[in-house]
């Protein structure tokens, strides 16, 4: 019997101290996707592995043992309108995205999806 590969994406990060870039791991769970592990990575490099072009679509939530931010630490992120990820502390309501500069106060990640690149 062969054994179901499970299906596993990296999406983009940026960092909110130094706005330095970094992957995150995401693996498939039923309707939605489990971020599990975070490593730092070039933004050539991100390109050259199509790293810019993933595309999430579904509810995201974190692995009980997600290390965070290769940078900051912190175990949180936004997912802005201009469909990126972003680090974010998790306490102030307010935020500005690391890539696009959009601000405003969050409000709840529907699951519409995102794209590393951008537009889905």
């Amino acid at each position: 019997m062969a054994e179901k590969m499970m299906e596993a994406r990296i999406a983009l990060c940026k960092c909110k101290e130094g706005r330095r870039t970094y992957g995150v791991r995401l693996e498939k769970m039923g309707d939605g996707w489990k971020y599990t592990w975070a490593f730092p990575v070039k933004e050539a490099t991100a390109k050259r592995e199509h790293y810019d072009e993933t595309k999430i679509i579904g509810e995201i939530f974190p692995d009980h043992n997600y290390p965070g931010c290769p940078f900051c630490r912190t175990k949180d992120f936004v997912v802005c309108n201009c469909g990126k990820l972003s680090c974010h502390n998790g306490e102030d309501q307010h935020f500005t995205c690391n890539w696009c500069g959009l601000s405003g106060t969050l409000g709840r990640y529907d699951g519409s999806g995102f794209g590393s690149g951008g537009d889905i």
